[in-house]
């Protein structure tokens, strides 16, 4: 993709048009670069990649606790950072519980990793962090869908409708929207909705989702030049729904194959941090779209991972469950995974990074270092899972796997580092 093509909007007048360009751009930053990525480790002439002896690990696991408990007279980048996440955070979680005082710890915790993922992307693209009524509704809308579409007790019938009336309600909105209407946060009406009879059992779940996108409404007018936005919001919905089809039937013999897997894992989670992106900024670039959608892949590959156990119980068929299922080891997807992450596209420079932390020489911008300080985290967490899961792996790659870690795996499987940083994040700021 050439320079010039990269810093176009990506915008279309037509879903179908939007859906068959994002899917090839989707293809050329996630699957095209896993195929051609080694199964193996990296090596040591990465320059970011770092092996390291008992020794070092032993000493940096003295300086564990000062991880997660920062002094004020730190550095001030990183006391900036530590306070405006706190402080979405707080809004974040005030404002959920203010619309829905039922919403369970897990929901908040699930949505709240994806307000830090959107607040990272607004230091990349150098936007203001500030809360908005789109963040809220974005993030609160996805762990409430996640309890339709993944369950495996409500009924294909009841999942097939509700299907169809979200992709409507996203991609076209209400009969009845009026853009001078600002949605004020009180839940609707339940009796105002109109529901196929296979739903309504589940309609005090689903107007809850509808009022997310009237949040995202107050932000984002219909019908003009931010119609992306819905665009994007709809194609997240349909890779999530084509995720069912993750789902292994040995009732009726159904298991899909790691061909299929590998797909629907990149257009469900490129699609996903693609749909945050346009939320934030209304309009994206081709080359914000590529680095998205390569990221969310990414963040899907992680997720699967972390969730290993839960999906094999489930018979959800992930990259991962599927290779154990195929009767090979985890080290071939893990290696590639770790691969991914160190690749080009996240150590990019686009036209829109200004601001730089370090020397001229070297003309590091904040939005690289924030990139690259991302990704070494993906890296931890991807250690960090990995290390929980010691039976799936061989004795050696799980030896080799442990190098890389700054920490004892049997240190780091009891770290719960997103927990950790979620909990310190609400103590600091709802005491």
């Amino acid at each position: 993709m050439d320079n010039l093509d990269t810093d176009k909007y990506f915008e279309f007048k037509t879903y179908e048009e939007f859906r068959k360009e994002r899917l090839k751009l989707n293809y050329d930053n996630t699957l095209k670069l896993w195929y051609s990525l080694p199964d193996t480790l990296p090596l040591n002439d990465n320059n970011r990649v770092r092996r390291h002896t008992r020794k070092q690990q032993r000493a940096l696991f003295r300086l564990w606790h000062e991880m997660f408990n920062i002094p004020a007279s730190n550095d001030g980048f990183i006391r900036d950072i530590h306070q405006l996440l706190g402080r979405i955070t707080v809004e974040f979680c005030s404002r959920g519980r203010q619309y829905d005082p039922t919403v369970s710890y897990e929901e908040l915790f699930k949505a709240g990793r994806s307000v830090w993922l959107m607040s990272t992307f607004h230091i990349e693209c150098n936007l203001p962090l500030v809360f908005t009524d789109s963040i809220l509704g974005y993030n609160m809308l996805y762990p409430y869908t996640d309890d339709l579409v993944d369950c495996n007790d409500i009924s294909r019938e009841a999942k097939a409708d509700f299907a169809k009336v979200f992709h409507e309600r996203l991609l076209i909105g209400e009969p009845t929207y009026d853009p001078q209407v600002h949605f004020d946060g009180k839940k609707s009406n339940i009796a105002e909705l109109k529901l196929p009879s296979s739903l309504q059992a589940h309609a005090n779940r689903i107007v809850k989702i509808f009022d997310m996108v009237k949040f995202i409404e107050n932000d984002w007018e219909r019908g003009g030049e931010y119609e992306s936005v819905y665009m994007g919001l709809a194609t997240i919905h349909e890779g999530q729904m084509k995720s069912t089809l993750q789902h292994a039937r040995p009732e009726d013999g159904y298991a899909p194959t790691m061909a299929q897997i590998e797909q629907i894992s990149a257009e469900k989670g490129g699609a996903s941090v693609l749909a945050g992106g346009f939320l934030l900024e209304g309009r994206l670039t081709r080359a914000q779209m590529a680095y998205l959608e390569y990221l969310g892949f990414g963040l899907q590959l992680l997720d699967d991972l972390q969730d290993l156990k839960e999906d094999m119980k489930n018979n959800h068929r992930t990259v991962f469950t599927q290779t154990l299922a195929e009767g090979r080891t985890l080290d071939a997807p893990t290696a590639r995974l770790i691969q991914y992450c160190y690749c080009a596209p996240t150590f990019e420079k686009f036209n829109d990074d200004k601001r730089t932390v370090s020397d001229e020489e070297t003309d590091v911008t904040l939005a690289q270092y924030v990139r690259v300080l991302m990704m070494m985290l993906y890296v931890f967490l991807i250690l960090e899972a990995a290390s929980r899961l010691r039976k799936y792996y061989s004795k050696k790659f799980y030896r080799e796997l442990s190098s890389l870690c700054p920490l004892r795996f049997r240190h780091l499987r009891f770290a719960h580092i997103e927990k950790k940083l979620w909990s310190v994040i609400q103590k600091h700021w709802f005491e």
